[in-house]
């Protein structure tokens, strides 16, 4: 009986001994611009050094070598500045409090580049294909601002990870797995982005989903809500023509050349993203040129209005130049009018009362520039 009760009692012993381990670990600090030296806590590699062991029964300690872990001699402070740039080795001692049963393992440091992200991510705006009612649960592309939120970062060294909250961003869990068709499960809806470069460091922001009628004219420019997205990138807030600020969908003159997009509807037929009037491939309401020639003559320098013109429209001008004259043409390149101006001339009155309907462009001549816009006769 005594012999039984012995050899249950060491290999009781030897079941103890055992479960002491020191698992190797990584401990990564971030810096901007480092020259590849940092202060550690190494306390913060305990967790993953003892992977589930209890902390209270077992003692951690570091060391600058294997032999210094064996002897536990020399053991390093908590807080530790590496020696050698960038990555440095050190070793580690995992020790029962009870026992005096051990094990040693690595723990390698590491100095990473700290980078800096977007934080005011514009939200993402999709049109929902549903039939009526909008029931507000559509497919997103998450990934349409990346370029955005790297700004001048490199693409190739950084890489991006969605979730849907901020823990799991935090922690890399329950990552989302097809960021370019992702469907929201409620509206609105956050989105957490996760970027990691080559060295491992992170920068995390966060950013909307909206769901938008794809058949809504939220602008009353006579374009609906899907045709907007002029980049088909699923994203209806990242199309902004003519770089005002105010998106498409939104905007109601979307080139801004002063012509409301429902203006450049000039086959007549309510739809004005089949009309290419200069056969350029590029719907009017989208191209700013067929308002304002791509010349040397900016176009803040005279302002034509009202336009569309029923009875007459007024040139105004921003500066005094000499030698000017406006010239007015129809659609198919005949002039068909003459003006002079004075150089005191700030603004003149123009009669088109005999002017039948439709398009014309009026092409303002000095004696270093010249500008065209358009002008619609109604």
């Amino acid at each position: 009986m005594k012999n039984t009760l012995l050899l249950l009692a060491f290999l009781s012993t030897i079941g103890t001994f055992a479960q002491v381990n020191a698992n190797d670990a990584n401990l990564l600090v971030c810096e901007e611009d480092t020259d590849g030296y940092a202060t550690f806590d190494l306390t913060q590699a305990n967790t993953a050094i003892l992977n589930g062991q209890s902390p209270a029964d077992l003692e951690v300690s570091y060391y600058s070598t294997e032999v210094d872990a064996e002897s536990a001699t020399n053991p390093l402070m908590p807080t530790y500045s590496n020696v050698i740039p960038f990555t440095e080795t050190l070793y580690t001692r995992v020790e029962n409090i009870g026992t005096g049963n051990f094990a040693t393992g690595l723990l390698v440091l590491e100095v990473g580049e700290a980078f800096q992200i977007l934080q005011d991510i514009p939200d993402n705006v999709a049109c929902d294909q549903d039939d009526e009612p909008m029931d507000g649960i559509t497919q997103f592309n998450l990934t349409t601002a990346e370029s955005l939120i790297l700004g001048d970062l490199n693409p190739a060294n950084h890489s991006f990870h969605y979730y849907l909250t901020e823990d799991d961003a935090e922690n890399a869990i329950n990552e989302i797995t097809d960021p370019e068709n992702f469907t929201n499960i409620y509206n609105p809806i956050t989105i957490f982005v996760m970027v990691k470069n080559e060295s491992g460091c992170t920068a995390m922001s966060s950013f909307e989903l909206y769901p938008s009628g794809c058949w809504e004219d939220y602008d009353n420019d006579l374009v609906s809500g899907a045709d907007e997205d002029v980049n088909n990138n699923g994203n209806l807030n990242d199309d902004d023509t003519d770089g005002d600020g105010l998106k498409n969908y939104m905007d109601n003159d979307d080139d801004g050349d002063g012509i409301l997009t429902a203006d450049e509807d000039y086959n007549g037929n309510g739809d004005p993203t089949d009309d290419d009037t200069d056969n350029s491939d590029v719907a009017d309401y989208l191209e700013e040129n067929v308002a304002l020639a791509t010349t040397s003559y900016t176009k803040n320098q005279f302002s034509v209005y009202p336009n569309p013109a029923k009875e007459a429209f007024f040139i105004e001008f921003t500066k005094a130049e000499k030698s000017r004259s406006l010239q007015i043409f129809t659609f198919a390149g005949k002039m068909i009018k003459e003006i002079s101006f004075e150089n005191s001339v700030k603004k003149q009155r123009i009669s088109i009362t005999d002017f039948p309907a439709g398009i014309y462009f009026l092409r303002l001549n000095t004696a270093e520039n010249t500008g065209v816009r358009k002008l619609i006769v109604r």
